[in-house]
């Protein structure tokens, strides 16, 4: 058997920031302990192979067609090793959240793939330069959207304060605890990006104002961090909700999720996680139940960054 890599990378979750990120304002971004792993082989027939959950990709290597928008991240990152791996790959990915939940799955697959490739084919990687190149596909692979935060939270993990223009984000001090609900729905991230685009371009000094406010919450929860005065980041949590509803993202659902939150013993504050328009609410704090509407996720966040490690042996079964 060829030598193997086998790369993990965390999920992630926005805690502050959203929409504003893409528009040069500050961000933060926890990794969380569930985590996405892709192990990688070097094949010796001109094939890239790869399996997950969500199905399976056979391409000829190293001039694959478009692939299937399940593997689009994968396939970017395997091909970033083309010119030093002439016989192709054979790579399968593993995931311990499912992909119809958010939690950064996209970003931590790319970084979990380019790590690992990229040690089968002899290069090492800093963190920084991972960072802007995980990043680099992961825009190029949504069609030129998206900020990077997850792709820092993937590489570094911890609680990162992030501007998409740094070289390597600020880790704050400590994690706190939170509760994750899932809407049961999520609206492709591109296109809730398009509409806030499209609104903000009908009446940019107002959405700009709603920028500042996003941003400035962010400055306020990682100043909070920094003194671990949760009860101070929970107060910012809630002004960064309340200009999320200004953008326009938290519907119905969302909005009800985010109340029950509120009432919920031993929250602190709650927002929208993530671009809106379904997907998750995040309460600060630390609950024994929670009785409102959606799924209470098992999240916790994780101080553990990207790993990888090289298998004399793996028992790829053939694609």
């Amino acid at each position: 058997m060829p030598q193997t890599f086998v790369a993990s990378a965390p999920g992630s979750v926005m805690l502050f920031g959203e929409h504003a990120v893409l528009r040069g304002r500050p961000a933060i971004v926890a990794a969380v302990a569930a985590r996405v792993t892709a192990r990688v082989a070097a094949r010796s027939d001109g094939r890239l192979r790869a399996r997950s959950a969500l199905g399976a990709l056979d391409a000829p290597w190293p001039a694959p067609p478009a692939p299937p928008p399940a593997f689009r991240f994968v396939q970017a990152a395997a091909l970033t090793i083309a010119p030093a791996i002439s016989g192709g790959l054979d790579i399968e990915i593993r995931s311990d959240f499912p992909a119809t939940v958010g939690l950064g799955s996209s970003a931590a697959v790319t970084v979990a793939v380019l790590a690992a490739a990229r040690a089968l084919a002899g290069r090492t990687t800093a963190p920084d330069a991972l960072l802007a190149e995980g990043r680099a596909l992961v825009r190029a692979a949504q069609g030129g959207v998206g900020s990077g935060a997850d792709v820092a939270a993937s590489v570094f993990g911890g609680l990162l304060f992030y501007r998409q223009t740094d070289a390597a984000p600020e880790r704050l001090p400590g994690l706190p605890p939170i509760t994750l609900v899932y809407s049961g729905y999520k609206t492709p991230t591109a296109e809730v990006i398009r509409r806030v685009n499209a609104a903000a371009a009908a009446d940019p000094d107002r959405f700009e104002r709603i920028f500042d406010g996003i941003g400035a919450a962010a400055e306020r929860g990682a100043e909070a961090f920094r003194r671990g005065d949760f009860a101070a980041a929970g107060r910012a949590m809630e002004e960064g909700q309340a200009r999320m509803e200004e953008l326009g993202v938290c519907d119905d659902t969302l909005a009800q999720i985010v109340r029950a939150l509120r009432a919920t013993s031993g929250i602190l504050g709650a927002k929208i996680s993530g671009s809106g328009l379904g997907d998750c609410a995040l309460g600060l704090g630390a609950v024994t139940r929670y009785d409102g509407p959606g799924e209470r996720l098992p999240v916790a966040l994780s101080e553990a960054g990207l790993r990888v490690e090289a298998s004399a042996e793996y028992p790829i079964s053939a694609c």
